[in-house]
């Protein structure tokens, strides 16, 4: 991954900061536990995409990061399943699927630079992806996750939540940045 130092930066921010405001919701929430854990499991997928973003974060262990974000995968799948209602599964549907993406970005083989003379044959689908852009697979992932951010910002405007607008627009906030930054991360892989 080639991002300037100002991009690892401003993502480190946005990763940082949603984490944090989730930890918060977390220890102050008076929901049950699926709640609690969903927002533990929130504040977990930001702090494991710092490292995604900066050169070092290529020495950071891998199967660790991997079975957490996997096993983040299988409880918002689970919490879509038993949801009563089509918001919220929707909403734990996308989850299992940021999660998914990120578990796939951390066990993904990292593009490899090349001088630009020839393609470099041992980063396999990443060599071929520096031959001619990004795969369409990342650009359709990376539109995804910004109709996503788009969408968890609208939805904190509508007053269909029983929640108050306080709560309401830093919790689509944090979705949104995660969404936002889990797209530029996609491309910036690809």
């Amino acid at each position: 991954m080639s991002l300037p130092p100002s991009a690892c930066w401003c993502l480190t921010v946005v990763f940082a900061g949603p984490s944090g405001w989730f930890l918060y919701q977390s220890a102050c929430s008076t929901a049950g536990a699926a709640e609690r854990i969903s927002l533990v499991l929130h504040a977990v997928m930001c702090l494991v995409m710092i490292p995604m973003v900066w050169p070092w974060g290529a020495r950071v262990p891998h199967g660790p990061q991997a079975a957490v974000l996997g096993a983040s995968a299988a409880w918002f799948v689970a919490s879509a399943v038993r949801a009563r209602r089509m918001t919220p599964a929707v909403k734990d549907a996308h989850h299992a699927l940021m999660s998914a993406v990120m578990a796939w970005m951390v066990v993904m083989p990292m593009p490899l630079p090349t001088d630009g003379a020839a393609p470099r044959m041992d980063g396999g689908h990443a060599a071929m992806g520096r031959m001619s852009g990004p795969a369409p697979a990342a650009v359709t992932l990376a539109a995804y996750c910004l109709v996503a951010a788009v969408v968890w910002l609208a939805e904190a405007g509508t007053a269909t939540s029983p929640e108050s607008p306080a709560r309401r627009l830093p919790a689509a906030a944090g979705h949104a940045a995660m969404s936002l930054g889990a797209g530029v991360l996609t491309l910036a892989m690809a």
